[in-house]
């Protein structure tokens, strides 16, 4: 507008959609720029280039509206273009339309249009996945066989199950078939047909359950009514015990193969089948199915044993069948190192094995740990560490007195410290001394994992704890007790002293209570090796007495750990 007078109308679909510039006028000061309110507009969405809301003037078709869309892209099909339109009465209305036939067809303002994609479901194509090198999608054609895809044995991975592949077949209703078949027969003139969608899986010589876990969950989804999932397992001594697909008059032998083969320890004269079974009444039944070593003679195949589904196969280990068990000798040995055990075989039976003790060897300081020792010891640390942190949040809520309770909660994270930072030992007490005498009511049986190390003859007494200096003291004859905690400063002002105890050698521990070790007016004996132990006395403030009692045995249990590995 210059002047009160209309110079141009400009169309800016022409400039913006088609880069038309020919209406296009030079502006001079005072011209005005009015952008009138749009009348109406379209949005186009689906596979066209340029997906937005469109302006319209109300004369435009759906071949134009299309146009300002930027046309179908390369997936639109023409064919398919919804229309979504309200009605006089506001209600929205629905109606597929036709480019082809379509074309001049009148768009309005509000309308929702939208152009489909081509379908994504491929219908000529194999995909092939797994312990193979040329995985992958393959256009399917008539005829077409896993021998013509698969043609060579450098295809195959390394570390592929050459006795079980798997094909995921889908039926005309879409329903999952599983065919099975063995990958060694691909190059033995037997041909493997497949069909358009098919999915052919190679296992490799590790587990199945990541590969095949969609393909099991679609098998149970696709069950119903009179229709169980057909799924079998197998557990016991295969090398890949679970769930699989049950194929058409799948045996025994081919749900062995499923499983990665029987290992060396299987027992295949007495294997079991579980088999669940509804009556006529619908209640369901569970029997028991015993199986002889005929069952899996691959040349009798009439008399194979097939399969139903959620049947569970059962393989036997080898009745006393033991992979190769030992124990590990370490310290004082002749010949110290790992040897190999059998049942029964006692300790020392074991040590006579290795040649004996050498002469600096001291069995009084044996220390034997087993490994269920060791698992029992972690879980009850752990409880122990959770209990600890419990109580330490109880106690800071009541505590009173601010500065001793962060004084005291600073001991209490120490125990908390110390207590994660020991590793759980296993360790059994043990009187070497009797079990190389060979006392019948001494005999230790080994078990595999058990660990026995001999120290060196020992020549100090260790103080551990709430002394003024922890450490260790040159073992004297004829000190006591006494002796080394004054060699060591004498308590602090947080020792418990009437709950002092000692770690010995082997491994007990004696305390004051009662203990023959700490005889009246006799002082207390100390012998080489042993520790000293003078734990923090709990009730020295109102913080640490809030704790539970389990905190005192944390503690020392600790302290006392600590103890045994100073060999």
């Amino acid at each position: 507008n210059r002047s009160g007078e209309v110079i141009a109308t400009i169309d800016l679909y022409d400039l913006l959609l088609r880069g038309d510039t020919s209406a296009d006028k030079s502006l001079e000061p005072g011209d005005v720029i009015f952008v009138p309110m749009t009348k109406g507009q379209v949005s186009v969405s689906g596979s066209v280039r340029r997906p937005a809301k469109y302006e319209l003037l109300g004369t435009e078709s759906l071949s134009e509206v299309l146009s300002f869309a930027g046309g179908l892209d390369e997936r639109g099909v023409a064919g398919d273009i919804n229309l979504e339109r309200l009605d006089e009465d506001f209600y929205p209305t629905f109606k597929s339309l036709n480019l082809v036939f379509d074309k001049d067809f009148k768009i309005r303002g509000g309308d929702l249009l939208r152009v489909n994609s081509a379908v994504n479901n491929v219908r000529n194509k194999i995909s092939v996945v797994g312990a193979i090198e040329k995985k992958g999608d393959y256009e399917w054609k008539k005829g077409l066989k896993l021998n013509d895809l698969i043609t060579n044995r450098l295809d195959f991975s390394s570390d592929i199950d050459l006795q079980y592949g798997l094909i995921e077949r889908k039926s005309d209703n879409e329903k999952i078939i599983c065919v099975s078949f063995i990958p060694t027969e691909i190059f033995q003139g037997k041909a493997i047909p497949l069909f358009p969608r098919d999915k052919v899986y190679f296992f490799s010589k590790a587990s199945r359950e990541e590969i095949l876990e969609s393909l099991i969950s679609n098998l149970r989804l696709q069950a119903k009514y009179g229709e169980y999932a057909k799924l079998v397992r197998i557990t016991g001594t295969v090398h890949f015990p679970g769930e699989y697909p049950l194929t058409d008059s799948m045996t025994v032998n081919d749900l062995i193969r499923a499983g990665g083969g029987t290992k060396d320890s299987a027992f295949l004269v007495d294997a079991e089948i579980t088999r669940m079974e509804i009556d006529s009444k619908e209640i369901a039944s569970v029997k028991h199915i015993r199986l002889d070593k005929n069952t899996f003679n691959e040349s009798n195949v009439s008399k194979l044993f097939k399969l139903q589904a959620y049947d569970v196969l059962s393989i036997k280990p080898v009745p006393f069948w033991r992979e190769t068990e030992s124990i590990e000798l370490k310290g004082e040995f002749k010949f110290p190192g790992t040897y190999s055990i059998k049942t029964g075989e006692t300790l020392s039976e074991v040590i006579e094995r290795a040649g004996g003790l050498t002469e600096r060897a001291f069995p009084n300081g044996a220390i034997f740990s087993r490994q269920n020792l060791r698992v029992k010891e972690e879980e009850q640390r752990s409880r122990l560490i959770a209990q600890l942190e419990a109580d330490l949040v109880n106690a800071t809520l009541s505590a009173t007195d601010s500065a001793e309770a962060a004084q005291a909660k600073s001991a209490a994270n120490a125990m908390l410290a110390r207590l994660r930072n020991t590793e759980s030992q296993g360790r059994l007490v043990i009187d070497l001394g009797k079990i190389l005498n060979d006392n019948t009511n001494s005999k230790l049986y080994v078990n595999a994992g058990d660990q026995l190390f001999i120290p060196q003859i020992p020549y100090s007494v260790s103080v551990s704890g709430e002394v003024q200096f922890p450490t260790s003291h040159l073992y004297e004859d004829g000190l006591d007790l006494d002796d080394y905690l004054k060699r060591s400063g004498g308590y602090t002002q947080n020792a418990d002293k009437d709950r002092t105890f000692v770690v010995k050698a082997n491994g007990s521990v004696m305390t004051k209570g009662g203990n023959a070790w700490f005889g009246k007016g006799g002082g207390t004996r100390i012998s080489a090796g042993d520790v000293i132990v003078v734990p923090i006395d709990v009730k020295q403030t109102r913080f640490l007495e809030n704790l539970s009692y389990s905190t005192q045995i944390i503690y020392q249990l600790a302290v006392a750990a600590a103890a045994v590995n100073s060999f």
